[in-house]
């Protein structure tokens, strides 16, 4: 959806709100559209777009807006912006996808690595080299994916247009070290469930070309089934 459409519906869904809806819902626009916000005009609008739909689907059940975010309208969008640029999932359709895309891109790039150390034999005037590969070893490295990518996004965040002083101070109310315990322990807790499971769980072996296949597969899965499509 281009730009000037999601505007234009967005002011169209505005208009259909309540007195108080609307009020409440100018206070997400001065946020998002203005310098608070560090999200692109295109990804503003998206997010305001989809404010605007919940708003009124929520309208027509007798639940409000403040009701609906919280009475801090500026506090939730902060939030919210924060969440986007770390690409955290909200509802539960883009939990699943967002759950799915990390081990899909993960283990797409092992494939890669088995593709390019199998063609390395043959390149240096050798065999190809097929590679024994354990299932047991692909679902650790997806579900390890996962971990690593929380912890990133927990303890990280995203770069915004703040001032060094109020990153260092938002990092600092972020960082838990019993949640990065938490996290270090379901790791610890993976790779030894990891090495259970590679006791008993089958291996198969692939060729560089099956890599190679995997990898391509991959990367237009990464394109075409997650990638945005948000036009300006």
């Amino acid at each position: 959806m281009y730009i000037h459409e999601m505007i234009h519906e967005t002011k169209t869904l505005r208009q259909r709100m309540t007195p108080a809806n609307e009020a409440y819902f100018g206070e997400m626009v001065m946020y998002i559209r203005s310098g608070s916000s560090s999200l692109t005009e295109a990804k503003g609008e998206e997010v305001l777009l989809g404010l605007a739909r919940q708003i009124i689907k929520n309208q027509d059940k007798g639940i409000t807006a403040a009701e609906l975010f919280g009475t801090d309208a500026a506090a939730y969008c902060e939030q919210l912006v924060d969440d986007v640029n770390m690409r955290k999932p909200r509802s539960t359709k883009d939990k699943i996808k967002y759950y799915t895309m990390i081990p899909w891109v993960a283990l797409t790039w092992v494939f890669f690595i088995y593709m390019i150390t199998g063609f390395f034999s043959k390149w240096f005037g050798g065999e190809l080299e097929y590679t024994l590969i354990s299932s047991a070893s692909l679902l650790l490295i997806a579900a390890l994916s996962i971990v690593l990518m929380e912890l990133v996004t927990r303890f990280l965040g995203p770069g915004s247009r703040k001032s060094e002083q109020e990153q260092t101070a938002a990092r600092s109310r972020k960082f838990d070290p019993k949640a990065l315990g938490v996290y270090l322990a379901v790791a610890v807790g993976l790779v030894a469930i990891g090495l259970l499971l590679g006791r008993i769980m089958p291996s198969f072996t692939v060729s560089p070309w099956d890599s190679l296949i995997i990898f391509v597969i991959g990367i237009l899965g990464q394109k075409f089934i997650f990638g945005r499509r948000t036009k300006s």
